[in-house]
């Protein structure tokens, strides 16, 4: 029964990873033809091959460090939540957030906060704070999570995590990058991001919003104190522009 539940798991993944392939192909085939069709295959193979290279380093990180970050399948025990909008926690993949952090528009990470808002176990808590930032805070609505996240960085004097909903989350008056990989819904975000506008009024700063699987970028896109700066094909980077500065 364990074999035949192991293949029907394999040629589910298998057959989603076909789809995700199909789908990424034919989007660039009709935005720029056949060359753009080939690279965008070249792309994804690489990423294909180089998956368990990149999930053997996941394991290593964690081993160095004992840390635990890897795929959770426990019971999430969350709190209320403002909205009933939440996902379901994954780790980030480790190059994938690397990628993220150097194309951040920043010099000097330690003269800013970064805040993972939905943090889950904190990997990119401990990767933020190796990257150099001046502080890194994690807000996490699951207790459970939010107290394996505090174990994972007990030993990272600039590390914080809090428990509490993303909604009633209150910015610190500092220069910060706030990440988000896609934790809530579109409702949540919308909050998130108005607590974000009424912040840079009172306090205008540089604000940076780094959303990896912006499934829901449309709610950045419309906010007024935010631009894009920068994209690639997982994430979205945002600055505070002219307007929030006001």
């Amino acid at each position: 029964m364990q074999d035949l539940s192991l293949v029907r798991r394999t040629s589910l993944t298998v057959r989603r990873r076909a789809t995700t392939l199909h789908r990424a192909v034919g989007e660039s085939y009709r935005a720029g033809g056949l060359p753009a069709a080939l690279g965008q295959t070249v792309r994804l193979l690489g990423e294909l091959i180089a998956r368990p290279v990149h999930r053997w380093q996941e394991q290593q990180l964690d081993r160095r460090m004992n840390l635990d970050t890897r795929a959770d399948n426990g019971t999430a025990r969350p709190a209320a939540a403002t909205y009933d909008d939440a996902v379901a926690y994954s780790p980030i993949p480790m190059h994938h957030f690397r990628e993220l952090l150097r194309a951040l528009p920043i010099e000097h990470p330690r003269e800013f906060t970064l805040i993972d808002l939905g943090c889950g176990k904190g990997r990119t808590l401990v990767l933020a704070a190796e990257h150099g930032f001046g502080a890194v805070i994690g807000v996490e609505l699951d207790d459970r999570l939010s107290h394996i996240a505090r174990a994972n960085t007990a030993g990272l004097p600039a590390a914080t995590v809090l428990t509490t909903d993303a909604v009633d989350y209150a910015f610190p008056a500092d220069p910060s990058v706030v990440f988000l990989f896609n934790p809530f819904g579109a409702a949540t975000l919308a909050s998130v991001v108005a607590n974000l506008e009424a912040s840079l009024k009172a306090t205008p700063r540089r604000l940076i919003v780094a959303y990896f699987n912006p499934v829901h970028r449309s709610v950045l896109d419309d906010s007024p104190a935010f631009r894009p700066s920068a994209s690639a094909r997982h994430w979205v980077i945002y600055e505070s522009g002219r307007q929030a500065a006001r």
